[in-house]
């Protein structure tokens, strides 16, 4: 089968012909894959600042396709189902996966960095961590459900606890991951003032759903007060992280809240004490989606209430999807196809 691979020393992903994975063991499914995201967390461990990350691998942790050979002990499985997946392996046995928080499995391994991964014709995954598509759901769509669109609404729903009607800041709002923020988002009930880096973009994100967009990062606390009347927003979304963490705080309201769920230069942010104190602020993190929130995002895809922006592209250019990604070239998702 065709893969995307990073080796030791390469700078760039190397499309190889390898053996095809499986038989699939105990409670296992092998997958063709129809359609594979690509996303920042794809170019940071190319650089190598996934420490766990192994080489050489299949890249990839976005994926969905369809069921071609089920292991023993699966049910609920068949084969010829349309399944997307979890960007990691969770184990089923530790507190986290007991609670229904698998995005915290103490023994879970990314996809892409510490297992092969969905940049192939087939992956190899347990069937605990993949759900049914509906069945009129396009793969390119479903594809992101498990680490964008359930992963933001966990982080928006389940982490920042957003209510309808609150104010909601959105950094990075052009991006893959940002302008589905401002998405899911608005299908809250939200307001959303949304922030991006390029005048080119801010068109894109203001027919996303964003109420306000503002454009660069400069004064962009200040911007925030101007269209709240001086109050703030009540949620951040920081899918930027350490170099607009600071203002993000500085735009909440007070009460308000900061869920980081991204941080393009892995740098350290200072947080001052006397926002979380005196205004009583909280900054929290979001990881990954839950198996609820994923099959959340697959039925929103379903109504046609959240409709993905995503672009196409063959698998065998994901060094130039990479590219275009590391210079933000992207309004919303990069989609490789097979």
């Amino acid at each position: 089968m065709k893969a995307a691979i990073i080796e030791e020393g390469q700078p760039h992903p190397l499309l190889k012909e390898v053996k095809e994975p499986g038989p699939p063991g105990r409670g296992e499914v092998l997958v063709r894959v129809e359609a594979a995201g690509v996303c920042y967390r794809d170019l940071l461990n190319l650089r190598g600042l996934m420490p766990r990350a192994k080489r050489p691998v299949i890249m990839g942790h976005e994926f969905a396709g369809v069921v071609v050979e089920v292991g023993e002990d699966v049910e609920g499985l068949a084969t010829g189902e349309r399944v997307a997946g979890l960007p990691y392996s969770t184990c089923g046995e530790c507190r986290y996966c007991l609670e229904g928080r698998v995005n915290l499995c103490r023994n879970r391994r990314q996809l892409g960095e510490e297992r092969s991964g969905s940049w192939a014709e087939y992956i190899l995954v347990n069937a605990r961590d993949v759900v049914k598509m509906p069945r009129h759901v396009d793969a390119s769509d479903a594809s992101i459900a498990g680490c964008v669109l359930g992963m933001l609404i966990h982080a928006l729903r389940d982490r920042a606890r957003v209510r309808p009607g609150e104010k909601v800041l959105v950094t990075g709002a052009g991006g893959g991951v940002g302008i589905h923020a401002v998405m899911v988002s608005k299908l809250l009930g939200c307001i959303v003032i949304a922030s991006t880096s390029k005048v080119s973009k801010s068109e894109d994100v203001r027919l996303a759903g964003a109420d306000y967009v503002l454009v660069g990062a400069d004064m962009l606390s200040t911007k925030v007060k101007e269209v709240t009347g001086g109050e703030g927003v009540d949620v951040v979304v920081e899918c930027v992280g350490e170099p607009t963490f600071d203002h993000s705080l500085r735009s909440t309201a007070w009460g308000g809240r900061v869920v980081v769920i991204g941080n393009v230069s892995v740098g350290e942010a200072r947080v001052p004490l006397g926002f979380i104190i005196l205004r009583e602020n909280a900054v929290v993190g979001a990881l990954g989606s839950t198996i609820n929130s994923l099959r959340e995002a697959l039925l929103l895809l379903e109504s046609g209430r959240l409709k993905p922006r995503v672009t196409k592209i063959p698998l065998e250019k994901s060094s130039e999807a990479l590219e275009i990604i590391e210079r933000r070239g992207n309004v919303g998702k990069l989609i490789l196809v097979f």
